[in-house]
């Protein structure tokens, strides 16, 4: 009678059409299927245990698009996956408007990019693309699998004291969910038997004479003390050890190597896509009966708290949620006149909310957990007091100097990048840079390449930003309405994350200036034409107005439980309340490296172990 009576009370206040006619339980329910939530839901039912796995897309892993990490910024335009969500880089209006990718809403509703707008056009901000779609992110980006530096994990522990997080330890969970298949079997640091695929192109495309050879021996051999190169001719053999080399390998020194590294990428033997998807697939194809309930098309809207114990935390009771394609207003085909369902589910142990660092900030606080000021100016009951939620944001700083070279470049041969150190890092590299025979300059709609075939890029990737200063708040208490996203770029210690990418930009130019055979080149930015007339200052000024990113995480850290900044503990678990845990890249403390799928592959593992744990195990 209890749940029938909470049940209808919840229906009424939603507004939607149609009441599914019997509700459920689970004892885990996991809200989100990319790279945090899609593995833990797996290893949960493997144990035995029911799960509900909620996505709010559709599923599109067979089809080719998704398939081809190649076509990653196709597949990252695709309508049927976008998430499109608008984000400042600053509280300064003056500033924000020289972003020259600016994007605004016209009066015919179509987008325009750009520091001209036509009369009416509302300001929707900077482009920050999302995936919703099974498998989450991990469908549409490049696929690199990156491991952050030991200091990354060794940081969590010190402020936690939980040695579970030590670097070693992860290590071991790295070996665990690896199934490697670019390396010969038993290679130490590397696991052969686990779920996460992993792969690198080999290199044997340097025995010809392409113009990707040119580029890389260009890297390789210049002069700059950024990429601890030798400033000598080098050989063919010389150049495909360089390729080979495994950005992801145990040596001690590893977060202190510089110069060329083959890219590793999370794609199968035939090299497709892998994703959470593809885990949750072979998952039922190994076992049929697996208690695994995957439901598309479901969008969380509410948590129900169990708060009828004076003594105890609130608890997790229950949730529900909409069924129907783009339920959320960031998804380019929402209908606000759309139909939909209601589902809800009883939760028999725990509550996870994997959805991302935009997503699930603002899921907490929309069911009371986040900072009492914000939540009660928008009419929310307070369940936790938590000041942390949404603050922290951080990212990796992304640039590229790109330039139009005198004749087109005849295709890039293999995927590889340069480690590079810059003379403000205190330890270790802090530059991830490669080049691209294309113009790339951020993300915007559409974002082509527009330059053409003469395009040429070195895109920078600042490893180890100082500043998370970032928040995501609540713009209303609509569940359907994204949240208001502020990185604020450069607020903390600023003037060393633009000196280590004024640095990274001018190897770059050490290095264009080595491919004479495709001189002279037409620079179109950082400084236009030959770039003569453009002072460091000058370089760092366009960086700080230009500089974008699409690696958010910080905003429901872990930390020390006496933080009152702190979100979870170090086993997941939302402060103040029961039966709550986030799994994924929300809950770094510090930005993880230069690419976040790896690490957050890494902690729905560990996750699972902790959750396990609590739960006493298999079932």
């Amino acid at each position: 009678m209890l749940k029938s009576s909470i049940l209808t009370t919840l229906i009424a206040g939603l507004g939607v059409n149609h009441v599914a006619s019997q509700s459920t339980e689970y004892e885990y329910v996991v809200v989100g299927s990319g790279p945090g939530g899609g593995p833990i839901a797996v290893e949960l039912a493997k144990s035995g245990h029911s799960v509900l796995l909620l996505e709010a897309g559709s599923d599109l892993s067979e089809d080719p698009l998704y398939q081809d990490i190649g076509r990653a910024l196709e597949a990252s335009n695709d309508a049927r996956t976008r998430w499109d969500f608008f984000v400042k880089h600053s509280d300064d209006p003056d500033r924000e408007l020289k972003y020259k990718h600016m994007t605004w809403r016209t009066t015919n509703g179509s987008f325009y990019v750009g520091l001209d707008p036509p009369e009416g056009a509302e300001q929707l901000g900077i482009y920050y693309p999302r995936a919703a779609t099974l498998g989450g992110c991990a469908m549409h980006n490049a696929a690199v699998l990156y491991l952050p530096s030991d200091d990354n994990w060794n940081y969590i522990a010190d402020i936690t004291g939980d040695d579970s997080w030590r670097a070693s330890e992860m290590r071991k969970i790295y070996e665990e969910i690896e199934n490697c298949h670019y390396l010969e079997k038993g290679t130490t640091g590397h696991g052969f038997s686990g779920w996460l695929d992993s792969n690198q192109g080999d290199a044997s495309w340097i025995s010809n004479a392409t113009d990707g050879k040119t580029v890389l021996k260009a890297i390789t051999e210049s002069s700059g003390s950024l990429g601890n190169t030798t400033g000598s001719a080098i050989t063919d053999a010389e150049l495909e050890g360089l390729v080979n080399r495994d950005i992801n390998g145990p040596e001690p020194d590893r977060d202190q190597l510089t110069g060329v590294f083959g890219l590793a990428a999370h794609v199968d033997s035939e090299n497709k896509r892998f994703s959470p998807a593809t885990y949750i697939k072979r998952a039922f194809e190994e076992n049929p009966d697996l208690p695994l309930t995957v439901q598309l098309n479901s969008f969380l809207t509410n948590i129900q708290w169990d708060t009828l114990v004076p003594s105890e935390p609130p608890a997790v009771m229950a949730v529900d949620w909409v069924v129907g394609p783009s339920a959320y207003k960031a998804d380019p085909r929402y209908d606000p006149n759309r139909n939909t369902t209601t589902g809800f589910s009883w939760v028999g142990k725990e509550l996870i909310i994997a959805g991302g660092a935009f997503n699930t900030p603002q899921i907490l606080k929309l069911n009371g957990v986040g900072p009492k000021e914000e939540l009660e100016r928008h009419n929310i009951t307070v369940i936790a007091d938590l000041p942390g939620v949404g603050e922290n944001l951080g990212d990796n700083y992304e640039g590229s100097v790109t330039s139009l070279a005198a004749k087109p470049f005849d295709g890039f041969g293999g995927r590889y990048v340069a480690q590079l150190k810059t003379s403000v890092s205190e330890k270790n590299h802090d530059i991830y840079l490669w080049p691209l025979n294309a113009g790339f300059e951020g993300f915007w709609p559409g974002y082509p390449d527009k330059y053409g075939p003469e395009a040429f890029s070195m895109a920078l990737v600042h490893m180890d930003p100082r500043s998370s200063a970032g928040s995501v708040t609540l713009r209303s208490a609509d569940p359907f309405e994204p949240p208001e996203i502020n990185f604020r770029f450069f607020e903390k210690d600023g003037d060393k994350d633009l000196q280590a990418l004024l640095e990274a930009t001018k190897f770059s130019y050490e290095v264009i200036g080595l491919l004479q055979g495709f001189a002279p080149f037409d620079e179109e930015h950082p400084c236009a034409g030959d770039g003569s007339a453009c002072s460091d200052e000058d370089i760092k000024e366009y960086l700080k107005l230009q500089a974008y990113s699409h690696h958010a995480s910080g905003t429901s850290a872990i930390g020390n439980v006496s933080d009152l900044m702190s979100v979870l503990d170090s086993k997941f678990r939302v402060k103040g309340v029961k039966g709550l845990r986030v799994v994924d890249a929300s809950v770094f403390p510090r930005p993880p490296g230069a690419f976040p799928v790896l690490p957050t592959f890494m902690i729905s593992q560990k996750a699972a172990k902790d959750v396990l744990a609590d739960s006493g195990g298999m079932n």
